[in-house]
């Protein structure tokens, strides 16, 4: 591999199985890339298999004392590789499960060579006999990525990732330590506008997925809570909107006004709930000057429509809330895209 740009393979793993070993030393065979393994606490009863697993040619164990989850093991590791090997390019991520092959963690790692500035996602195709959690919950992930943050990807729970340097170096900042943590990887990506590929590959499961340690209850609740914070930002929002005009409107009987004060109002209720609460990082120029263009474009196009509406039903509260509702989405879906900026796919190769 000389000449080529350096990459390190990176594999997270609480208390496996002999798969572990198994795949290192596969792995040994067809690359010399150095390889970095973390135990995430596994306990003394995996000390041999770990123990075996640093012996192999070419790696270096990490250890964490206590289980602190497949984030925090990730976030070890790279931030190893960050400190000691500077020339690294990037990472290839692999579960120690045995569910990625080897040839498809080598074809992660061609990609990042030849894409450094990318993030290479190994898409499983979920066909056969592929147990049914694994199957319904990706695809469920699939349009809620889609729609709540605007990504759109096949497989969203693939483990197998080429992640560059510059990713790496954003990961150590999210505060995610679990299963979430990936996902939150994909909020960064999308902010970051950093571009993806693709790539896919095959769909393995050893006895229903017996290693997995993903509790399908409680681990998917923490990844879906992740999603909605989006959401549920622009519901309060909403909500805020809603009452800040009820009192505006009830001193001053002008819809325009009231409208308008209430979009300011809440305009400042969603930054702040955005910055603490959803992405948790400051809000750029770029960003607030969008909001305020939304606000008055809401504003305006929300009253007019009450104008019109309240020739049917002479209510003003009634009229707002069935004008909003109408805008909610469309502003939820603006708000999404001006937050997270472009979203960036690499073209297929022809």
């Amino acid at each position: 591999m000389t000449g080529e740009p350096s990459i390190i393979f990176l594999v997270p793993s609480y208390q496996p199985g002999d798969t572990l070993c198994n795949l290192l030393e596969r792995l040994r065979l067809e690359d010399s890339a150095h390889i970095v393994i973390v135990d995430d606490g596994s306990g003394p009863a995996y000390a041999p298999t770990f123990q075996r697993a640093g012996e192999i040619a070419g790696t270096t164990l990490l250890r964490n004392a206590i289980n602190l989850g497949k984030g925090a093991a990730l976030k070890h590791g790279m931030n190893h590789i960050l400190v000691h090997y500077p020339e690294c390019i990037g990472v290839v991520t692999a579960d120690a499960d045995g569910q990625h092959a080897v040839k498809d963690i080598l074809r992660v790692a061609n990609e990042l060579r030849q894409r450094p500035g990318s993030t290479i996602f190994g898409a499983r195709v979920f066909r056969g006999n592929v147990p049914l959690r694994s199957k319904l919950g990706n695809n469920i992930s699939r349009y809620a990525y889609r729609f709540l943050i605007g990504v759109n990807l096949s497989d969203t729970q693939t483990g197998l990732r080429g992640i560059p340097r510059r990713l790496m170096e954003l990961s150590l900042s999210i505060r995610s330590n679990r299963y979430e943590f990936e996902t939150e990887q994909l909020a960064v990506l999308k902010w970051e506008r950093i571009p993806i590929r693709e790539i896919p590959i095959d769909t393995i499961y050893f006895e229903s997925n017996r290693e997995s340690h993903f509790r399908p209850l409680l681990d998917s609740a923490k990844i879906y809570f992740v999603l909605l914070r989006y959401f549920v930002s622009s519901i309060v929002t909403y909500v805020t909107d809603i009452l800040v005009f009820w009192l505006v409107f009830s001193s001053t009987q002008q819809i325009l006004l009231s409208n308008m004060s209430a979009r300011m109002v809440a305009l400042w209720v969603q930054l702040a709930l955005l910055r603490s609460f959803v992405f948790k990082r400051s809000i750029s120029l770029r960003i607030f000057l969008g909001y305020i263009a939304l606000v008055f474009l809401s504003g305006f196009m929300s009253s007019a429509l009450q104008i019109q509406l309240l020739r049917i039903v002479p209510i003003p509260l009634i009229t707002k809330i069935t004008a909003d509702t109408l805008f909610f989405v469309f502003n939820f879906l603006f708000l999404r895209d001006l937050v997270f900026g472009r979203w960036t796919r690499e073209p297929a190769d022809d």
